[in-house]
């Protein structure tokens, strides 16, 4: 982007020991090409929409989060905690790997998320889940910008991912 774009900011925070978060950047949202941002975000304020087949184990999730946290230079320790759809409340492969990594799951009914504008829904989600989208919606239900647009992992994981207001201490 250029110098003349608008630049997003969210506060410094550096008070009692508590971890710096983002103090500038020039784009609240994020591609495959965009280079690795010059300030590091170690606060709590990215929120994960997961969607997923049933039965997907947690070692499958984990890849996908992975994966497209390294494709759009995110850092893994800035996030808050996973979205999803309540059919999912009692997925294994989700519910324990939230537990090992000490996230909140947090979880939706359709007619929650059904209302969220999202930049990609889906016929498919909607008529299998009740809403035209998990990922974007659930992510977007905990953070206010959808930093990355749902991506398809592994034929079996959809991740999107949203920047909070605030950082999350639960």
């Amino acid at each position: 982007m250029n110098s003349a774009s608008a630049a997003f900011y969210l506060p410094a925070i550096d008070l009692i020991g508590i971890s710096p978060l983002w103090t500038g950047f020039r784009q609240p949202h994020f591609s495959p090409d965009s280079s690795p941002a010059k300030v590091q975000c170690y606060g709590r304020l990215l929120w994960l929409g997961i969607g997923c087949i049933r039965g997907t184990e947690k070692v499958v999730i984990d890849r996908a989060i992975r994966d497209v946290f390294q494709r759009y230079h995110l850092s893994l320790a800035a996030i808050a905690g996973v979205a999803t759809l309540d059919i999912k409340a009692d997925e294994q492969g989700l519910i324990v790997y939230c537990q090992e990594k000490g996230w909140p799951l947090k979880t939706f009914a359709a007619e929650e998320l059904r209302d969220v504008n999202v930049p990609n829904p889906s016929a498919i989600v909607n008529k299998k889940g009740g809403t035209p989208s998990v990922a974007e919606a659930a992510a977007l239900k905990m953070g206010e910008t959808l930093l990355v647009s749902k991506q398809i992992e592994a034929k079996s994981v959809t991740v999107a991912v949203s920047l909070a207001a605030r950082e999350y201490r639960g």
